[in-house]
């Protein structure tokens, strides 16, 4: 069962969509779509649990798993941004570079990332320390590195 939860966090209101140790959604409220899913849960809460640890700085990874969807090419990216260690960055040209594809193209996938924080997006930044844009915001994506002590290269 799908279950969906919306929260007030330091980088503002998110909701989620999850469904068994699957998260489907994390974005903004515009953004997530909770039709067929019903409020909180068991799982809603475990998730919420996780996501506010992280948010403080008591967690550095998941053990919900984004549910990866999207054009092959997409997923492609995602699942190279899925690669990068927290605390860690990496850039646009290095994803592309291992896709054989260019950096336009990597930040055009992950600008339809619809699976915040658990696909770490805000871990890609440009070859020339530009941190890049971000669905939440810039500042969002500031917060979500220094959370993580993450280098800008």
């Amino acid at each position: 069962m799908r279950q969906y939860k919306c929260l007030s966090t330091p980088i503002g209101e998110l909701c989620f969509i999850v469904e068994g140790r699957m998260v489907l959604a994390l974005h903004s409220k515009k953004r997530v779509k909770p039709a067929g899913a019903q409020r909180g849960g068991a799982e809603a809460e475990a998730f919420e649990k996780e996501l506010q640890e992280y948010l403080h700085g008591s967690r550095t990874s998941f053990t919900f798993k984004p549910a990866l969807s999207g054009s092959s090419f997409k997923r492609s990216v995602l699942e190279e941004v899925l690669k990068v260690p927290y605390g860690t960055t990496t850039t646009y040209k290095e994803i592309a570079r291992r896709l054989s594809t260019t950096p336009r193209s990597v930040a055009a996938a992950l600008s339809s990332n619809s699976i915040l924080i658990v696909v770490p997006c805000h871990r890609v930044i440009s070859a020339s320390g530009w941190i890049g844009g971000y669905a939440l915001g810039v500042d969002a994506k500031l917060f979500l590195l220094n959370l993580e002590k993450a280098s800008l290269l």
